[in-house]
Order: structure tokens, then sequence, then C-alpha cells
């Protein structure tokens, strides 16, 4: 089992370099922004990932607090 999660994992680490040629943009540049005032979605994606991040933080947590008391 070992063997096969190192394969996936080489593989996954060699593959992801070149998906990012492969799903570059084109030439052009990007799309003008349409209607004005072109308004980011950073903001609420970086509140999203942080959120997620915490809670995935505390579940790790939780888990590894339940083994120490299991052993």
């Amino acid at each position: 089992m070992k063997n096969v999660l190192r394969f996936a994992l080489v593989t996954a680490a060699l593959s992801l370099p070149f998906a990012g040629v492969v799903m570059a943009q084109g030439v052009g540049g990007p799309p003008p922004c349409w209607p004005p005032p072109c308004i980011p979605i950073d903001g609420g994606i970086s509140l999203l990932v942080a959120a997620g991040t915490l809670i995935g933080g505390k579940k790790a947590l939780d888990l590894r607090r339940g083994r120490k008391n299991s052993a």
C-alpha cells in the first residue's frame, strides 16, 4: 500500500508542473472586464480558504487527541 501511495505522489508531483502549461491562457491576454467596475473575488476566496484550513486543523487536532486518549 505504501508503494502505491508513493507512486501516486511521485506521479502527481512530476505531472502537475506540466498541467499549468496545458491550461495556460492563450495569446491575447485576459478578456476585458464587463460590466465595469471590475470586482475582484480574491477577498471571499481567501476567507473560504482560511476557514477551511481552520476547520481542517481542528478536525486533525481532535483526531490526534482522540488517538492519544485511547492509546
